[in-house]
């Protein structure tokens, strides 16, 4: 194939994913204005109350509406769920009458008000050790895990969103399982039962047929075969003028050590390798499409030698895929819809409508709106294990530093577990794991 025809298909590439982006925005708009019609009905209709939970019930439901409103097209969230939070047990009106203060605890006593088959499985069962919740893109469906412990059991209920009909609203929904297997997988072990990491090889417990109900994503496409990022060497140089860089040499031979770990397997032209540490108290981390890597010595210091070429795996798996050049041609669009003017400078040649910001890059990326996204971090972690699997490094050492890293409470939006998203791209790439879709050679 001509390079001619590689950038075609490519171009082609980048369309259909932003028609895929164009229609999940139309479909968060659908839950959301589902879910508001929920709310204003609930209003309308006077909240009958049902069995003997009178306004719990009815508080139940508002928040369960607002709830598939925020949570549409999300992914798993997983919960952990205490016994204190339910002193007198599991029956019906022992949830009911808990005053729970937990997110999680607070969803398993609404689920219950709500549906009368997670009132049973509850009831018959007792209290889950976790539970998983997910709404789909178009709010269709919805899913809710109960996870125990003793012994290992997973149960998937899954019910259309709109199986209550808003004339009768004092009615209980009834979900029906869609699947139960006798293990808790791994990643929930970690997530959602607070155990410690364990060790290789990570078992298999989510059948191929299962993947769906309990949210597995679909695996990324592969990081394009060729690129070429030359054009964000200034960008690259600027950042190393106008951040300190560290005065810790052993951060700086460590951090250089794990980049050689990676480079046989992530040799590309078009990518010029190169990681450079910053001073900076805490856990900070990202790349420059030229190939420039960026860690602060902060980060570097609270990692082992496999947790620090783990995370310099996932930030090359964003270059690769040249995750921040998406972001800018998203921003620009924006600018140029809205004709407002923006802080950008060229920087190259053969970028044509597209300019790239130099002196506010680390901003851009990590902006809610236009930076990283929960898909860039599921393409950087598919990337990461190839790299990590060609080193001889087992894959579950990615999820175990982002659990770490999702612990050290970092607040700003440079603190790498909120520029990488960790709490979902954690639960995403378990669920890979859990699935056998990412597995050591």
């Amino acid at each position: 194939m001509s390079q001619a025809d590689q950038c075609a298909d490519h171009a082609g590439e980048r369309a259909d994913s932003r028609q895929v982006q164009a229609l999940r925005g139309s479909m968060k708009y659908t839950i959301r204005l589902r879910a508001a019609a929920c709310v204003i009905a609930l209003a309308l209709s006077g909240c009958a109350a049902f069995s003997a939970g009178g306004m719990s019930a009815t508080t139940a439901r508002y928040r369960h509406a607002a709830r598939q409103g925020r949570e549409s097209g999300k992914g798993l969230a997983v919960y952990t769920i205490s016994p204190s939070e339910f002193p007198q047990g599991s029956s019906f009106a022992a949830i009911r009458d808990a005053n729970p203060t937990s997110e999680g605890a607070q969803l398993l006593r609404d689920e219950v008000l709500t549906d009368v088959t997670i009132a049973k499985t509850a009831q018959e069962r007792g209290l889950p050790n976790a539970i998983g919740f997910a709404v789909s893109w178009a709010g269709q469906t919805q899913r809710f895990i109960m996870f125990y412990e003793r012994p290992p059991r997973s149960i998937v209920l899954q019910r259309s969103s709109m199986d209550v009909q808003w004339a009768s609203l004092s009615q209980l929904a009834e979900s029906t399982i869609s699947g139960e297997i006798p293990a808790v997988p791994r990643s929930i072990q970690r997530i959602g039962l607070n155990k410690e990491p364990m060790p290789p090889q990570w078992p298999v417990t989510i059948p191929s047929d299962m993947r769906d109900a309990f949210e597995v994503p679909v695996a990324p496409a592969e990081p394009p075969a060729q690129v070429d990022g030359h054009d964000y060497a200034a960008v690259a140089d600027d950042l190393k003028t106008r951040l300190p860089q560290s005065t810790d040499e052993q951060s700086r031979q460590r951090a250089n050590a794990a980049l050689r770990r990676l480079e046989p397997a992530a040799n590309l032209t078009g990518l010029n390798w190169r990681v450079i540490v910053f001073t900076g108290a805490g856990p900070m981390g990202f790349g420059v499409p030229d190939g420039s890597l960026f860690v602060s010595d902060g980060l570097v210091q609270i990692l082992d030698d496999d947790e620090l070429a783990a995370i310099l795996a996932h930030v090359m798996g964003h270059e690769r895929h040249q995750h921040a050049r998406a972001c800018a041609k998203r921003r620009n669009i924006m600018v140029a819809v809205m004709l407002v003017g923006g802080a950008f400078s060229l920087a190259g040649t053969g970028i044509g409508f597209f300019l790239i910001p130099t002196g506010n890059y680390v901003g851009l990326i990590a902006d809610p709106e236009f930076g990283y996204s929960d898909q860039h971090e599921l393409e950087a972690n598919s990337a990461a294990a190839e790299l990590l699997t060609a080193a001889k490094l087992p894959p579950d050492v990615l999820f175990d530093v982002m659990m770490k890293l999702s612990a050290q409470g970092q607040p700003g939006t440079l603190a790498y577990s909120q520029m990488h998203h960790l709490p979902v791209a954690r639960a995403q790439y378990g669920l890979m794991l859990d699935a056998g879709m990412i597995a050591a050679r």
